[in-house]
């Protein structure tokens, strides 16, 4: 029984892969999870959607009431521009069979998230890498628009960025938006942030599509609801791939988002705590770095990832004995791509004593291993 050519040399992430390794001893600091556990009020919010809320199909694209809460504040029409998903991942994949052909190209950031080069080559595109420089991890626009050319299909872009925790700026996203090429902004962390939130590309052309959910800002990794905002010529074929995934996103994650965007007070003393959560997750981390690793770097303006250089030119190597011999989880850097070689990701969304005492372990490891 061979599989689909479109699966050939495609794998399970190595994100997946490191974490498939973990034990009862392992301290995980690889996977992208929010640590933060629901409040009773989003557990009654939750209740009362079960309890009260439709358990029959919605319209494809979502129910109109959550389009238009979705939608307030910007000029997309609820109606025909927005498209309630089933998480960002059936987002970026319907988004991905709607516009991408055999023989097209992708622009994808390097470092940058495993999906996007994957989805590229389902496909049948090829994924093409622009660089983002360490240390500071500033995209500068030049690095995007010199890799355009007739066959470029799509260009995506991330912010804040998953793995590297840096924000690209309004000038940057406005250069880009006006290239030319669709542009695709994955802008799941957005309410994660440290100084300042970070600028969305919702509405700066008719070319962009943005992709957003409440995955990271609500601790809702395991109900799956994203949406996309689009230009309504722009969202139409999107809509059809995403009914022939999916049929709708999960009516009871609708009508609990619906519930969370009604409680407004609720819900900014809920990013509020959930971004001053982060933040002393984020300090651990720092400290943690620089003391066992002897590695300063500089602090991420968002996300709940630390990317970390380390003494070796192979970090898969490096991660799965990590795994095995120290009990620790960490994310490889070339799993982001060829710019992440030489650096892990540690994911900070854990306890403080947790995320020192997994760091020190990757320390000790190194010392003993004479690096």
């Amino acid at each position: 029984m061979k599989p689909a050519k479109r699966l050939d040399g495609i794998e399970i992430s190595l994100i997946r892969q490191i974490n498939a390794l973990a034990t009862s001893e392992s301290l995980n600091l690889g996977i992208g999870e929010p640590n933060i556990e629901p409040d009773e009020t989003l557990r009654a919010m939750a209740a009362r959607a079960a309890n009260t809320g439709s358990w029959h199909y919605s319209p494809n694209a979502g129910n109109l009431s959550l389009r238009k809460k979705l939608s307030e504040g910007s000029d997309f029409n609820p109606k025909t521009e927005v498209c309630v998903t089933a998480g960002t991942e059936e987002a970026l994949y319907a988004i991905f069979q709607a516009y991408v052909n055999e023989g097209d190209e992708v622009l994808v950031p390097d470092p940058g998230f495993t999906s996007y080069p994957t989805l590229a080559r389902i496909a049948g595109a090829t994924p093409v890498p622009y660089s983002i420089e360490p240390p500071g991890w500033k995209l500068d626009p030049r690095a995007v628009l010199s890799k355009i050319t007739s066959r470029t299909k799509l260009i995506i872009v991330n912010s804040p960025s998953n793995p590297l925790g840096s924000i690209i700026d309004r000038q940057t996203l406005e250069t880009i938006a006006s290239a030319g090429p669709l542009v695709v902004s994955d802008e799941i962390y957005r309410e994660i942030w440290y100084d300042a939130p970070p600028a969305s590309m919702a509405g700066m052309r008719d070319n962009v599509i943005v992709v957003d959910g409440m995955s990271k800002s609500h601790s809702m990794t395991g109900l799956r609801l994203g949406w996309i905002f689009a230009d309504e010529e722009v969202m139409r074929p999107i809509i059809t791939a995403h009914q022939y995934i999916a049929t709708c996103a999960s009516v009871f994650s609708q009508q609990l988002g619906e519930m969370i965007l009604d409680a407004r007070e609720w819900n900014a003393a809920w990013l509020d705590r959930v971004r001053a959560q982060f933040r002393d997750q984020r300090e651990a981390a720092l400290y943690a770095i620089q003391h066992e690793l002897d590695a300063k770097i500089q602090p991420p303006a968002g996300a709940f990832y630390a990317f970390a250089p380390v003494p070796t030119c192979d970090t898969e190597f490096f991660a799965r004995t990590l795994a095995t011999d120290a009990a620790v989880l960490v994310i490889p850097g070339v799993a982001f791509g060829k710019g992440g070689e030489g650096f892990i990701r540690f994911s900070f969304a854990a306890p403080p004593d947790a995320i020192g005492a997994g760091v020190e372990r990757v320390g000790r490891w190194l010392k003993a291993a004479g690096r």
